[in-house]
């Protein structure tokens, strides 16, 4: 398992923990946003595209994105996430092979964008 908790957006009160779990064959990505302010946060998105999760080789080529061929809303979205609160999204992804990765998750909050990249290596 791998785990990155950067400071993301502290200035806004909100911090993200990304994590990757290698177990059972498959792959497990989430990016957990807190808001750690005292006080309610908006998160508003453009459209309904909350997240999205993308796989990089080592030498930065794209393997997978989350999103690729899925149909979103186009309505604007908001959010809230009271005082300490938080939330998660989570995905599945399939390796095609073995080898050493980076995840890039990010939030499209137009309020609080999220961005975070973790290495993971598969065996």
């Amino acid at each position: 398992m791998a785990n990155a908790r950067p400071k993301a957006g502290a200035d806004k009160g909100i911090t993200s923990h990304v994590m990757v779990d290698t177990a059972n064959g498959s792959v497990r990505f989430a990016i957990e946003v807190t808001n750690d302010s005292p006080k309610r946060v908006e998160l508003r998105f453009p459209d309904g595209r909350t997240h999205d999760f993308s796989v990089l080789t080592s030498d930065g080529r794209e393997v997978w994105r989350w999103s690729e061929g899925r149909l979103f809303t186009q309505g604007i979205q908001n959010r809230l996430l009271g005082a300490h609160d938080s939330t998660i999204y989570d995905e599945r992804w399939t390796p095609p092979a073995p080898g050493r990765y980076v995840l890039v998750a990010q939030l499209h909050s137009e309020t609080h964008p999220v961005r975070q990249r973790v290495e993971f290596a598969l065996r």
